[in-house]
């Protein structure tokens, strides 16, 4: 429709979108998410995997009328690691491609789509260990900083934040 809207063919954006999956594709790479929370729900293509605490890759599997709640870096520093960040990727699996076939069949679309919902602590909050998680041994390695500050940092981190002098 936002083609259409702007005088172009209708298919001008959403043919640079075309993901088409062989299996092996990584559509997000291995990663965490900076936010508070992430919150999961069905995906119409399975593909998303997590790591649990003992380093075991675990492919998502999310119930009919479920959501998976994955922790976030900013509820990491609030729990003073207690609750850590959840490393994940999307990647085209056989079970993946088996969903694709069916959908094929089934003449139904092939978009991945997802809704995922990540929230995030206020900018100019503070982030430090709560409560009694001030009180961990890990706390020194969570000092108090305003989340908006915390986010630069972790976008410098990964090369998003951009050069000095952009804004």
């Amino acid at each position: 429709m936002a083609a259409i809207g702007f005088g172009l063919p209708k298919d001008a954006f959403t043919s640079l979108m075309n993901q088409y999956g062989q299996e092996g594709t990584v559509f997000a790479g291995y990663h965490y998410d900076i936010n508070f929370l992430t919150i999961h729900g069905r995906s119409r293509f399975p593909g998303l995997n997590i790591w649990l605490r003992n380093g075991q890759k675990v492919e998502v599997k999310v119930p009919v009328g479920c959501l998976l709640i994955q922790t976030g870096k900013q509820i990491e520093w609030l729990t003073a690691g207690d609750c850590i960040a959840g490393m994940h990727e999307v990647v085209v699996t056989s079970r993946t491609m088996d969903a694709v076939a069916a959908a094929s069949k089934q003449n139904r679309s092939l978009w991945r789509v997802s809704s995922t919902l990540f929230a995030h602590i206020a900018t100019d909050a503070m982030l430090k260990p709560l409560g009694h998680f001030a009180d961990s041994p890990l706390a020194s390695k969570y000092p108090p900083m305003c989340a908006g500050e915390f986010i630069k940092q972790e976008l410098a981190v990964i090369n998003l934040k951009g050069s000095k002098g952009e804004s």
